[in-house]
């Protein structure tokens, strides 16, 4: 994740806002270590909302093997969000990381327009094909999972055996949408390449898709009646 992509979310408010439609993503938590050249990172699988007490509880497949005495970073995958917890703001609880929300944080900018998210069972793909990057490379059509859908881009869904077909700016057309060829091809770009939410298997990735042109409003429609839950970014 290039860091100059990251903006600072403007207030508290903001931050909460943002960290609560999170929830359906993950993320990942990590800690470097003193005295090796590499860090402890572990994937968020749930992130859990508890407005009584006004914390988040981040949860993990295993147990954290977090030192408390030293801060540790926090990057969720909607919108790459990213703050610091310092010691004594965070407590662990096995496999549970449990804060306040952060003061300061960063994130992406909001998208333009709304992001609509099928659900995980309705299976709805599109089929794409990658730019070559080279005279003798020689690429193939795919059919991918699609997550969410706005009015010019996608997220979808690439298995671990295929994760390597597409990253971040690659170029591809867009061929057809839920097995329906469209009637004209959409050139699109590759705008992030994610770690997995919690929703999808170990190996898996989160691909955004940026389209160069709308979607048909036939098209874009379609795709909206399939979603149960609307982002507004």
């Amino acid at each position: 994740m290039d860091m100059s992509d990251l903006k600072n979310l403007d207030n508290r408010i903001q931050i909460i806002s943002v960290i609560e439609k999170a929830i359906l993503f993950g993320g990942d938590v990590w800690q470097a270590h003193p005295g090796h050249d590499g860090r402890y990172v572990s994937q968020i699988i749930q992130i859990y909302i508890d407005m009584k007490c006004d914390k988040v509880i981040f949860r993990t497949p295993t147990n954290l093997e977090i030192d408390p005495s030293r801060s540790i970073f926090v990057r969720l995958s909607y919108r790459n969000l990213i703050f610091r917890l310092m010691p004594g703001e965070f407590k662990i609880m096995g496999d549970k990381l449990i804060c306040q929300y952060p003061t300061e944080a960063r994130a992406l900018e909001e998208r333009k327009g709304e992001r609509y998210v099928l659900p995980f069972s309705s299976d709805i793909s599109l089929s794409l094909k990658r730019m070559e990057k080279s005279v003798r490379e020689m690429t193939y059509e795919m059919e991918l999972r699609i997550i969410d859908v706005s009015e010019r881009g996608f997220g979808i869904l690439i298995s671990s055996f295929n994760r390597d077909y597409l990253q971040k700016h690659d170029h591809f057309w867009l061929k057809s949408i839920d097995q329906k060829p469209l009637r004209h091809q959409i050139l699109g770009t590759v705008c992030y390449v994610a770690p997995k939410g919690y929703y999808l298997k170990r190996g898996d990735v989160r691909v955004g898709l940026s389209l160069n042109m709308a979607l048909s409003q036939d098209t874009y429609e379609y795709l909206k009646k399939k979603c149960h839950i609307v982002l507004s970014a």
